[in-house]
């Protein structure tokens, strides 16, 4: 295809705003890839950052990113144009002393890296360490959408490992959205019994038909006793926080078995109290930990559990859109109207 020079692209510019914007199109050096947008997921950590403003503006978000590449730097041998690809966003240094601890997301690399710009742009240059370590094939058994999936996914896969789960062992997702679905489908792989936890009806029974025993509104006195149903009266051995609302605390330690654990998977507003007293943590032994983001070897198991229809991603897609309604997208998953939010090029919607 002929590159053009300049391109739409949806700039997050302050202030909880998001506008369309022409910017240049990246020119490409040795070792990379310019590839042109076919899909792109729009991540809860995208929507903190544009309600919060914990990024400097202007910002080209989104890094779920699938597209095709139209354009390689001398040198590259694993893709061509035409290949459809599915790219990460950090690489780590595999050195440090956080990568050979296992603390990927913490290396300085990783989080100094970056795509050029977010996947929320029609062409996106793709840096060399991103081609050799964090760029993959997308399988012809999955859609554009599907592959989207695959860092969401990784990132999933990271905060069930971290909790050291067990088969037949019991954990509790708190927040059924498309995070809290696809650990839902992971723990179920994983041969856990799971309890899901959400105010709304529609994804409880969503969570249901992946495979939860039971899902549940977290206000209902009978969550206490479905989670002691499916844990021989112990209680959860983990318990994923896929929402951020700190008001879920106090009922997550209620949950959880003695010498248990429990995951911070989703931030808090930078201001949230949080109304939770520790002691239980000293007496009763837990362990609470946050996980953050997914290895380069998360995102290829990732990949492969999609494209062997290991994990179903298709029904959690609710909305379709064009980059010029990023603002629209992220209203409709603030206000509960949208599960997953699938963000395209051109002006289709759906």
């Amino acid at each position: 295809m002929e590159i053009p020079r300049t391109m739409p692209a949806a700039v997050y510019v302050g202030d909880g705003r998001v506008e369309t914007r022409s910017l240049p199109v990246p020119v490409i050096g040795p070792g990379e890839l310019l590839v042109a947008l076919r899909s792109c997921g729009l991540c809860g950590s995208d929507i903190y950052k544009i309600v919060h403003g914990t990024v400097r503006a202007p910002a080209v978000l989104g890094h779920e990113v699938v597209g095709a590449v139209v354009a390689v730097g001398t040198g590259v041998q694993r893709f061509a144009p035409g290949s459809r690809v599915v790219v990460a966003h950090h690489v780590p240094c595999g050195t440090c002393h956080y990568c050979r601890h296992g603390n990927i997301s913490m290396c300085r690399a990783f989080r100094s890296s970056n795509l050029d710009p977010g996947g929320f742009a029609a062409f996106i240059r793709v840096p060399a360490r991103h081609v050799m370590e964090v760029t993959f094939p997308v399988p012809d058994s999955l859609t554009d959408e599907e592959a989207a999936f695959t860092e969401p996914l990784a990132s999933c896969l990271r905060a069930i490992k971290r909790g050291g789960l067990q088969p037949g062992e019991a954990a509790v997702v708190v927040g059924l959205g498309s995070i809290g679905l696809l650990l839902t489908q992971l723990l179920r792989l994983r041969g856990a019994r799971v309890v899901g936890v959400d105010p709304l009806p529609g994804r409880c029974g969503l969570a249901r038909r992946l495979g939860a025993e039971a899902a549940l509104d977290p206000t209902r006195e009978d969550v206490a006793a479905a989670v002691r149903a499916v844990s021989d009266d112990r209680g959860a051995d983990l318990v994923l926080l896929a929402a951020g609302s700190a008001a879920t605390l106090p009922l997550a330690l209620d949950w959880v078995r003695d010498g248990g654990a429990l995951c911070c998977f989703a931030p808090l507003a930078p201001d949230a109290p949080v109304p939770v007293n520790l002691n239980p943590l000293y007496y009763r032994e837990l362990t609470l930990f946050g996980s953050y983001s997914p290895s380069p070897s998360e995102l290829r198991e990732a990949l492969e559990l999609l494209a062997t229809r290991r994990v179903r991603v298709a029904e959690l897609i609710t909305h379709r859109l064009p980059l010029t309604a990023l603002g629209e997208g992220v209203a409709a998953v603030r206000e509960h109207r949208a599960l997953k939010v699938i963000l395209t090029p051109g002006e289709e919607r759906g």
